[in-house]
């Protein structure tokens, strides 16, 4: 039978059910009970919103609301009826959700906590929720006035609209308010950016990547790589034995005797110390990340074997053919939507090779500690930051030029992902939730037809 305790707090109080006893309440997961003139809820139901179980201030909050229902005669057992709004401040307000939500999730953007300081110090941030409820037209009119008087870009007040509205949507969810006056104020249409010219991989490409990315294998570090070659230090031992000074040597290659002298002593420049590598392996995963998957670099770096459900889902292809694929579950915190709205995201590995390579990850790395089974990480499972050096250089052996003058990135694979996607489905909506998009309208600048598609299109139009 559940053990009940008290808080200390009158009316707050714990049915544990895990077998804890009374002491320190915020130790155990059970959940907050209110109880007030006879009447008796679980908080976190009744509010209709999480209460932390750790936490004596958050529950105490809801409690209080809870009471304030009973007194007013307003209670439902129910739930907590909405209220057109409160006299909390949006300055308040924002405080509280940085603290309560938005921190305790991870979220983050980038330039969110100047953002939300100046709508918290803005006339804005003096109005109560209930002020807001129907003031649409007075946070337009802010938006607008402050974007002259900053000189914003349509991008930015952009941001200011969805960060405000990311806020006041949350106070929706808690009660405090009954609709987000954002929602009827319309954003504004802002410049595509200029770089990211080559918004897909013309058809030979990917080809040409997955023909030269073995030659990353070959040994990655090699001393005084910048000044000597290993055809150098051939030439150097070879002038050693013809009875050539170790000095002339130096002065003829331009280097330290001392280097001379490593050289000759098999220290340094010997082939048959160099190892192959095995960057060519990690970054052959990678590409079949982003070209199969979707998955933004900073996002993959971060995926491990446990967000991959082992359990193969079977599926139907367009040509009536079947298969089987893996549910790969993102946490919010990884990725770049779920940094905003604090839920995980899905990915589906349905291609034959992105189902092969993640069966033999998982059987290379089984037994490694969690610290090291990051699937596209280094070869034995452990994080790496960046792998920024290793896609330039693909690209250069592949024959091709990186860089955002030449709009070729590694962002630019996943462009070719979605635009594959969206040529296979022909779908905008389906196309958006595979790319995992908020808006409709970021998903269409990644349709772009391919030139030989193009050209039949055009050339179908002759009825002869």
């Amino acid at each position: 039978m559940p053990r009940r305790a008290s808080s200390g707090t009158k009316g707050l109080l714990k049915h544990h059910k895990c077998g804890r006893p009374g002491r320190r309440l915020t130790r155990c997961a059970c959940q907050w009970i209110g109880k007030y003139q006879g009447r008796r809820v679980v908080l976190s139901k009744w509010a209709g919103q999480e209460v932390d179980p750790h936490s004596t201030e958050k529950a105490e909050a809801v409690l209080a609301r809870f009471k304030v229902a009973i007194d007013g005669g307003t209670f439902d057992r129910a739930g907590e009826r909405p209220a057109p709004g409160t006299a909390q401040t949006l300055a308040g307000f924002i405080a509280e959700w940085q603290t309560h939500y938005a921190a305790e999730r991870g979220l983050s953007a980038n330039s969110m906590g100047p953002m939300l300081n100046v709508l918290a110090t803005s006339r804005l941030g003096g109005l109560s929720l209930k002020q807001l409820a129907d003031a649409a037209e007075e946070i337009e009119r802010w938006l607008n006035i402050t974007a002259k008087a900053r000189k914003w870009k349509n991008s930015t007040w952009n941001n200011y609209h969805e960060i405000l509205g990311r806020v006041l949507k949350r106070a929706v969810r808690w009660k405090r308010l009954t609709v987000n006056p954002m929602a009827s104020i319309d954003r504004k249409v802002a410049a595509k950016p200029e770089h990211f010219k080559q918004r897909h991989l013309v058809e030979d490409v990917e080809d040409r990547l997955f023909d030269v990315v073995d030659q990353l294998n070959r040994p990655q570090h090699f001393p005084n790589r910048k000044k000597l070659t290993q055809e150098q230090a051939d030439a150097i031992r070879a002038a050693l034995e013809r009875g050539q000074t170790g000095k002339a040597v130096a002065a003829e290659f331009q280097i330290s005797p001392s280097v001379v002298s490593a050289i000759k002593n098999f220290q340094i420049w010997d082939p048959e110390r160099l190892k192959p590598g095995t960057k060519g392996h990690e970054m052959r995963r990678r590409l079949i990340g982003a070209l199969d998957g979707g998955l933004r670099a900073g996002e993959m770096l971060k995926l491990q074997l446990h967000h991959v459900t082992w359990r193969p889902v079977p599926f139907t292809r367009p040509n009536g053919t079947t298969g089987q694929g893996y549910v790969i579950t993102l946490p919010p915190e990884i990725t770049k939507g779920g940094k905003s709205t604090g839920e995980p995201e899905t990915v589906f590995a349905g291609t034959p090779r992105f189902v092969q390579m993640l069966e033999q990850r998982r059987f290379q790395l089984q037994g490694n500690k969690l610290s090291r089974t990051f699937i596209f990480g280094s070869e034995d499972g452990r994080y790496q930051a960046s792998f920024d050096r290793l896609w330039r250089e693909l690209f250069t052996l592949a024959g091709l030029v990186p860089g955002r003058a030449q709009g070729l990135v590694w962002h630019t694979t996943r462009h070719e992902f979605i635009s594959r996607v969206a040529e296979n489905t022909g779908d905008p909506v389906l196309t958006q939730e595979v790319a995992r998009h908020r808006d409709l309208e970021t998903t269409q600048g990644y349709f772009h037809a391919r030139q030989d598609r193009r050209y039949a299109a055009a050339g179908g139009l002759w009825r002869g």
